[in-house]
Formats: C-alpha cells, sequence, structure tokens
C-alpha cells in the first residue's frame, strides 16, 4: 500500500524553499522512537518520499508526503492526521488542510496506465530539483537508465509481490526510451554543510515500445509521482508532476 498526504500551507514563510524539506524530515523522524527512526534512516531506500511546492500560479504552498510501504504508513499517518502546526527554526508552518490518498495495490497503477491518453511523449515536470548519482558522482542530467532504475528500485520497495527488475525487460525497455525536449536548469540543493548539484525544469520521454514494454513503462510513469526521482527524495529532492 501507498498513501500520499497532501498539507495545504495556511503561511507561506517568508523564505519559503524546497530545501526547507530536509528539516521537516528530520522533524518528522523525531515524532517516532528513536529505533524507528534510525531503521528507516538506515535503509538504502527510504520508504518516504516527501517535499514542499509553492505553485507559481496560485501561490499556494504544498507539503506532500508520500509513504511507500505499510512501515512507513503505521510510523507516520498518525502525526500526519494530527499535526497542524511545525515549528522550525526559523520558520513556522501551520496547515490548514490534509487530503489522504490510499492507493491499495499495483493494479490501481495498471489501470491507470491503460487509461492514458498519451500516445508516445511523456513530460515529465520537476516541482524540486533533482539530481542522480552514478559511480560516486552527482549527475546533473536525466538520462534515461537512471530515471528507468530509480523508479523500477522504488516499485520494488512498495510492491515487492510484484518486481519489475527483470535484467532483459530492462535493456530491451532502454532501447526504445529517449529524452527529446527538455528546459532544464542547473542549481544546488543546500543540505547539511553541503550543496548538492541538481537539475530542475521539465522534460519529454519519447518511448518506442512493443506494446508489452509500452504498458509497464506507463505503469511507472503513472508510479513516478508517488515514488519520486533520483536521490534524496526524502529529504525534498526530486518531486515530480506528469
Amino acid at each position: 500500500m501507498i498513501v500520499q498526504a497532501k498539507l495545504h500551507i495556511e503561511n507561506i514563510p517568508e523564505r519559503f524553499s524546497p530545501s526547507l524539506a530536509y528539516p521537516l524530515y528530520a522533524w518528522l523522524l523525531s515524532q517516532v522512537s528513536a529505533e524507528a527512526g534510525n531503521r528507516l534512516h538506515e535503509q538504502g531506500t527510504r520508504p518516504v518520499h516527501q517535499y514542499l511546492w509553492l505553485d507559481p500560479k496560485t501561490k499556494e504552498g504544498w507539503w506532500t508526503v508520500n509513504l511507500l510501504n505499510n512501515e512507513a504508513i503505521e510510523l507516520f499517518m498518525p502525526v500526519l492526521e494530527d499535526k497542524k502546526e511545525v515549528w522550525l527554526h526559523p520558520c513556522r508552518f501551520s496547515f490548514d488542510s490534509c487530503e489522504f490518498e490510499r492507493i491499495e495495490a499495483p493494479h490501481v497503477f495498471i489501470k491507470r496506465a491503460q487509461e492514458l491518453t498519451l500516445d508516445r511523449r511523456f513530460p515529465i515536470e520537476l516541482l524540486t530539483p533533482a539530481s542522480f548519482k552514478q559511480s560516486g558522482r552527482y549527475v546533473i542530467f536525466p538520462q534515461e537508465s537512471l530515471i528507468l532504475q530509480s523508479l523500477i528500485v522504488r516499485w520494488g520497495l512498495c510492491f515487492p509481490d510484484m518486481p519489475l527488475d527483470d535484467a532483459d525487460a530492462f535493456a530491451a525497455m532502454l532501447t526504445g526510451l529517449h529524452i527529446v525536449d527538455y528546459r532544464l536548469q542547473t542549481l544546488r540543493y543546500p543540505m547539511k554543510q553541503t550543496k548538492i548539484p541538481c537539475f530542475a525544469g521539465r522534460f519529454v520521454l519519447e518511448a518506442r515500445l512493443p506494446a508489452p514494454l509500452m504498458e509497464v513503462f506507463k505503469t511507472l510513469y503513472c508510479f513516478a509521482p508517488y515514488a519520486g526521482l533520483g536521490v534524496k527524495t526524502a529529504l525534498g529532492m526530486g518531486g515530480i508532476r506528469i
């Protein structure tokens, strides 16, 4: 199961930044036992994807928290259901509404994929900066293999009984995926005492795949906004919209 919580921010802090999601995650961990927090922190792929986003048109702010397995849901759902205010030095977040969406099974994404009206071009908009890591270095441009790998790994975390990590299928899918358009900028995402190289903007993936692989790709595409993209998705990076 996946639960997505969308908390509407009542008061937008004067120094609003997507990077404030990092201390928000630290606050979220502080609301559960140290043992549970350490257990999540030590996992290679954390079962939480959360980020802050300010809508440039409406100027409304949202804190989106995706809980990607039952353990994360049991730990954090009670916190999110009851919380109306969070104090972070040097600002305060107050929330006036919270919407919850529950994804009970992977077949929800399969059905959404079947209902997609897109043909071959699949746009992805980055709501928060994203980055990948390869051979110990940050990658500041989206690559087809890294996008696909990121989504497949998180799918396996959410739905271990329906893995999509077949090496031959991955290779076959990769031959038919290409970034054909993009509007991106590079920037730095502040975290602790460092600034992570990353990119923001939007890009378009073109998929030319046989029908079975196209359905798998479309399913991952529908899953992507819940999973996030790239590294540090528990700390505010990689929030996307399709």
